[in-house]
C-alpha cells in the first residue's frame, strides 16, 4: 500500500511543481504580477525571484523523475526534503508577502508538505531496512 502511495505522490508532485515552474520561467502574466507583490515586500528583483523559483522548482520535477526511475532512497529523500523546504518557504511567503494570502495556493503548499513528509518517513523506513540487511 506505501508503495502504490509513494508513487501516487511522486506523480501528483511532478504535474504540480511542472505547473507552477513553466508559467514562472515563460514569464506569463499571472506570474510576474505575483512575483512584483514579492519584490515589494522582500525588496528582491521580480525578475530574478521568478526565474531563480522556476528553476528550483524545475530541478525539483528533474530529482522526483530521476528518483521515479532509478528508485535511489537517498536521491528521493533529497528530493523530498527540497520539496518540504520549498513548500514551507512558500507558505511564509504566501503569508509574510502577500497582501493577502491566496488561499487555493495555501492549500496545495500544505498538501505537497505533507506529502514530503511521507515520503522521507516511507523512505528512510526503507533506507534503514535495506541497511540492517546487509
Amino acid at each position: 500500500m506505501n508503495k502504490i502511495a509513494s508513487k501516487i505522490i511522486n506523480i501528483i508532485s511532478i504535474v504540480a511543481m511542472g505547473y507552477f515552474a513553466i508559467p514562472k520561467l515563460l514569464a506569463k502574466p499571472m506570474s510576474v504580477a505575483g512575483f512584483e507583490q514579492f519584490e515589494n515586500a522582500l525588496h528582491i528583483n521580480a525578475d530574478f525571484f521568478r526565474v531563480f523559483t522556476g528553476l528550483a522548482e524545475i530541478s525539483m520535477v528533474l530529482l522526483i523523475i530521476y528518483f521515479a526511475i532509478s528508485q535511489e532512497v537517498k536521491i528521493g529523500i533529497f528530493a523530498y526534503a527540497f520539496l518540504f523546504i520549498t513548500m514551507i518557504t512558500a507558505l511564509g511567503l504566501e503569508f509574510f508577502a502577500r497582501p493577502e494570502p491566496k488561499i487555493p495556493l495555501v492549500i496545495i503548499a500544505i498538501v505537497l508538505a505533507l506529502f514530503s513528509v511521507f515520503q522521507v518517513f516511507y523512505l528512510k523506513t526503507k533506507f534503514n531496512f535495506k541497511e540492517n540487511k546487509l
